[in-house]
């Protein structure tokens, strides 16, 4: 697992690169310099890259040295990414995050400005330093072999005050990263100092990890860890590292971000949600759906509904809510869930001199079963075709289960 940790730096591509390069020996920083930069020339003959190991108030981490001259339209960085991305990574989730990631800056710039097609322009982040941001990030997790179930991140630190931009004076965290914050449901703190902590491509790359979010760290072992400075430096206080955390945890559990969705009604009948809870059923729009009975303002019966998704099922389930219930708003909650691993094996059974086959799901603690459950859908299946009671056909299925693997042993 690797917890990344900007609560008081904030965070910026090249800082993030730079505390998973400490995470590497001085020889693979080097060679990851040599190769991007060998990679990245092309498209920009004046670039330059490389490392250095720096200590300031008696904290050493490692430091990114960018030099990067030619600027680019958006659709030749996004050309250019797709380029380095299918060249150096492996990892097709991977692959697809870094398009994410640069998807997020377009998508913010585009809604600051009010602009709805693609013919629009970077002021701020128009040179390949945002290419190697995003790539590079993704390349150094890939070397360390990290699944994205197994990251986690504490609440970001955004710094305050204002700055100046090509557009005027504006207050921070910056509109674009404002938007980017909103999009991908960054949890974030204001402060610790004066000046912008978190950048728009900083932001851009932590919500497309998707990481989980934690407001403290978890009961874990530290295997090593991570420290990087960027290039600011804040007129008040003292520059804060960023650090990454590479650690195990003795649990068994393990974790994915989620999303929910809720929403109050008060004048819905019970068939219109039905009719939902089907619709978001069939075309597996949801982990799990809540209908809860509650009392509403001025004492009028109600519901409370549930909508547990997955991260990039927010916006369509949100707008389905609110076309089928005629609720003005939906409350967005992030935060993860912990499951155990689970398998599914198919079983054919004999059933009234008949043949037929269910699938059966399995949970695991460790080596130890603890829960095993034949799917409904197969119950209710067989117990309509074989016109039986829904509780017969599971004790005679689990019989069949139960004298199959008897049978194997």
């Amino acid at each position: 697992m690797l917890i990344i940790d900007p609560s008081i730096s904030g965070a910026a591509g090249d800082m993030l690169i730079a505390a998973l390069l400490d995470l590497h020996s001085e020889e693979q920083r080097s060679s990851f310099c040599n190769m991007f930069q060998s990679k990245l020339i092309e498209y920009d003959p004046q670039f330059q890259l490389r490392w250095e190991k720096i200590t300031i108030d008696g904290f050493s981490g490692i430091q990114l040295i960018t030099e990067a001259k030619k600027r680019f339209p958006p659709h030749v960085l996004e050309s250019h990414l797709n380029a380095l991305g299918q060249s150096l990574l492996k990892n097709e989730r991977f692959i697809r995050k870094t398009k994410t990631a640069l998807n997020y800056l377009f998508e913010a710039e585009k809604s600051i400005h009010g602009i709805k097609s693609d013919n629009f322009h970077f002021h701020e982040l128009a040179t390949i330093d945002t290419i190697l941001d995003i790539v590079g990030v993704f390349y150094l997790l890939e070397s360390l072999q990290l699944e994205e179930s197994k990251l986690f991140l504490l609440p970001i630190a955004v710094g305050g005050g204002q700055k100046r931009i090509s557009h005027g004076l504006v207050s921070i965290p910056a509109p674009a990263t404002t938007k980017i914050i909103e999009m991908g449901n960054l949890k974030i703190q204001g402060g610790p100092v004066g000046g912008e902590l978190l950048t728009p491509s900083g932001a851009a790359i932590l919500a497309s990890l998707e990481a989980i979010p934690i407001q403290f760290l978890p009961e874990m072992h530290f295997d090593k860890t991570g420290r990087s400075f960027g290039t600011f430096s804040p007129k008040e206080g003292k520059q804060a590292f960023l650090q990454v955390i590479l650690g195990k945890t003795q649990t068994h559990l393990h974790s994915e971000r989620i999303m929910t969705l809720e929403t109050n009604v008060d004048d819905v009948d019970g068939e219109t949600i039905g009719y939902l809870f089907d619709i978001l059923y069939r075309e597996n729009l949801v982990l799990d759906f809540i209908v809860i009975h509650t009392l509403m303002k001025k004492n009028r019966p109600g519901y409370l509904l549930q909508a547990i998704v997955e991260p990039d099922k927010v916006q369509e389930v949100s707008l389905l809510l609110i076309r089928e219930l005629g609720t003005l708003g939906v409350r967005v909650l992030s935060g993860y869930r912990h499951i155990i691993p689970r398998n599914y094996t198919t079983h054919k059974i004999k059933i009234n001199q008949g043949e037929d086959s269910v699938t059966v799901k399995r949970g695991y603690i460790g080596e130890e079963m603890v829960t095993e459950k034949v799917e409904y859908e197969d119950l209710k299946r067989v117990a309509i075709a074989k016109k039986q009671s829904l509780r017969k056909i599971r004790k005679n299925i689990t019989m069949n289960i139960d004298n199959e693997e008897k049978t194997n042993e």
